[in-house]
């Protein structure tokens, strides 16, 4: 039977949300797998149980689903280890992909003091006095600012969007390393991952827009 072609996004939103595969952080460790034999190893024999509980209506992940499970919590620390996997089983759990959009960025006051009829009032602060003589008399005008701030800060930008380079990283790694070890029965990891930087692509719509 031909195996099912899938990207490696398809693959893990298909493992952890479909089939509800779970990470095994302390299988990634060792700590369940029995000494020299790979955790791979380890998942494949317990696909030989069976794929159901006794006594409920509960059924265990396909065993395709398990191995990648056990390829993300084994991802290596260079592409982020435990806190990528995390960021990557949740996104498949979603269907989804890591979050990059920040909102709008907007110049706000840092202070409000109030509100009147004309609505809130930005706090202001004196940075300067000007002196003048009206009619024989001096004269000070106090000189008043306003300090803003902006509302997304570029250190968010590049926060945002360096997680999701990150996490389109790992998936290439994933999905390299899951078709060079051939450890799938039922899928086969093709290329494709997702857009590298979509926030150029929207910059582009908003500019011709």
């Amino acid at each position: 039977m031909p195996r099912r072609p899938m990207t490696i996004r398809a693959a893990l939103e298909w493992a952890f949300a479909a089939e509800h595969a779970q990470l095994d952080f302390a299988e990634a460790q060792g700590d369940n797998a029995r000494p020299g034999i790979s955790t791979v190893w380890t998942i494949m024999q317990r696909g030989h149980l069976g794929c159901s509980v006794d006594g409920g209506g509960y059924s265990l992940p396909h065993l395709d689903a398990d191995i990648i499970a056990s390829a993300v919590a084994n991802l290596p620390r260079g592409l982020g280890g435990r806190g990528m996997a995390l960021i990557i089983a949740e996104a498949a759990r979603a269907c989804a992909v890591p979050d990059w959009r920040t909102e709008d960025p907007q110049w706000v006051p840092v202070a409000w003091k109030g509100e009147n009829q004309n609505g809130r009032q930005a706090a202001t602060r004196v940075v300067d006095v000007l002196v003048f003589t009206r009619r024989g008399r001096k004269v000070e005008v106090p000189i008043l600012c306003c300090p803003i701030r902006r509302t997304v800060s570029p250190d968010r930008v590049l926060a945002v969007r360096a997680r999701y380079t990150a996490w389109r990283a790992a998936l290439a790694w994933l999905s390299a390393d899951l078709a060079r070890r051939g450890v799938l029965s039922d899928i086969a990891i093709q290329g494709g991952l997702p857009v590298a930087e979509p926030w150029v692509q929207q910059e582009r719509i908003a500019q011709a827009a």
